[in-house]
């Protein structure tokens, strides 16, 4: 559904927009403010636990896939840290 690029309008005191480029077939390239990458993080820190404490357990697979992505940021997260960045 995503052909080339896509952009979202941010406020102008973000001074920036959220940016998504298809590098190839499924992976894309994402440039956003750190507010903005913390937000998309946040919510989908809550929306794992949302999903750990629903009284219906929802599949595992879409369990499975965020833990995942979150441990892989956080891993991210720490080798830009520990690069000094």
């Amino acid at each position: 559904m995503l052909m080339g690029e896509w952009q979202a309008q941010a406020p102008s005191r973000h001074n920036g927009a959220v940016r998504i480029e298809r590098a190839r077939d499924n992976v894309f390239t994402v440039t956003a403010t750190s507010q903005e990458l913390s937000a998309l993080v946040a919510a989908a820190r809550m929306a794992l636990e949302a999903m750990r404490g629903a009284p219906e357990p929802p599949p595992a697979e879409p369990v499975e896939i965020l833990e995942r992505v979150l441990s892989d940021f956080d891993r991210a997260r720490e080798r830009l840290m520990e690069a000094g960045g």
